[in-house]
């Protein structure tokens, strides 16, 4: 009985290990179209569920080369969308440690703007270009992060080179928009938002930066107008509000900007360029008390970079601490300064 025993413990075993040794399960047709699926497919798969098939695929060690390459990618991109940016480089990374792919760099270099890595994203992107000079996405991509690096004529020069290789590309418009504000040049600017504005009426964004530039060329009614705009289609937008509240205060209308900016505050407490905004306002009224309050709330909110706030409470006569007056002041200075 005991030899029986002992046989049985091994043949147990043996089944143990074979099912222990045995293969992932090989990737169904359906994971291979669920991974592959185009997203006007219809139904489409979620992201999740992409993500699972395109995970069954990569782990099935007999799926050809091909297939396990578009797994990578398309899994890569859908934790990109998802903003799992990390895995998204896992998936990249392993992709062009076999092969040089211009897409798959275009891709990666997205995920490092997104991460604020802009050096590593323009060399992502000339890598692309390098292998393509025809992907109109990477010189987008490239130019907004040489508009993140203050290299604005590249950034220009990018935003140009997407638009003769896609005109339909209304995110290019957008861009190059906001690189031309940089530059100075208001009516290139203007024309672009017009253009982009044309391409989608309901882009609350371009309205805002629209009436932004109209405020800069001096026509607060064509500003007002564009804030409006945005605020009947976002009526809780703050930053339409205190923008509009800018085309009322260039018109004269203290009371209407004052109680814009008083409702941006209300949907965006903790934004210093508001509050100041506001001081502004209360200042051209007379009203000194609540403007050195505004200007002081603006400086606590942003230390570091409030030159504004500070220049204009030095003209109200209003002693400013050069350091971050949170950090550096005990608590009853302060509490004495806030006052």
């Amino acid at each position: 009985m005991r030899r029986v025993g002992s046989f049985m413990r091994i043949g147990m075993l043996i089944v143990l290990l074979a099912l222990i040794a045995q293969p992932a399960l090989a990737a169904t047709l359906q994971d291979v179209s669920d991974c592959s699926a185009k997203y006007t497919d219809n139904p489409k798969p979620t992201a999740d569920e992409r993500i699972a098939a395109c995970t069954r695929v990569i782990e099935d060690k007999a799926a050809p080369d091909y297939e396990l390459s578009v797994a990578l990618y398309n899994r890569g991109t859908t934790y990109e969308s998802k903003g799992a940016f990390n895995e998204a480089l896992d998936d990249f990374n392993a992709l062009l440690r076999n092969k040089p792919i211009g897409l798959v760099y275009a891709n990666r270099g997205l995920v490092y703007q997104r991460l604020g890595d802009f050096e590593r994203s323009i060399a992502d992107f000339n890598d692309a270009l390098r292998l393509d000079p025809n992907q109109s996405q990477a010189h987008k991509w490239r130019g907004v992060s040489y508009f993140n690096t203050r290299e604005n004529e590249r950034a220009i020069a990018d935003f140009n080179a997407a638009l003769s290789l896609n005109p339909k590309d209304n995110e290019v418009y957008w861009q190059r928009g906001r690189a031309y504000e940089v530059a100075q040049d208001l009516k290139a600017a203007l024309a672009d938002y017009n253009e982009y504005l044309t391409r989608e009426p309901k882009a609350v964004r371009g309205y805002i930066r629209r009436a932004l530039v109209f405020l800069t060329l001096g026509d607060p009614d064509h500003a007002l107008a564009d804030s409006s705009d945005a605020m009947y289609i976002e009526p809780a937008n703050p930053n339409a509000l205190a923008v509009r509240g800018n085309a009322y205060r260039a018109k004269g209308d203290l009371v209407r900007a004052i109680d814009d900016y008083n409702a941006a505050i209300h949907f965006e407490p903790n934004f210093a360029p508001f509050y100041h905004e506001r001081g502004v306002a209360y200042r051209i009224k007379g009203n000194r008390e609540n403007a050195i309050t505004d200007f002081k709330m603006a400086i606590r909110l942003q230390p570091k970079d409030s030159p504004d706030s500070r220049a204009e409470l030095e003209a109200l006569g209003i002693k400013v601490p050069d350091t971050d007056p949170m950090r550096k002041l005990n608590a009853k200075e302060v509490l004495d300064w806030l006052k």
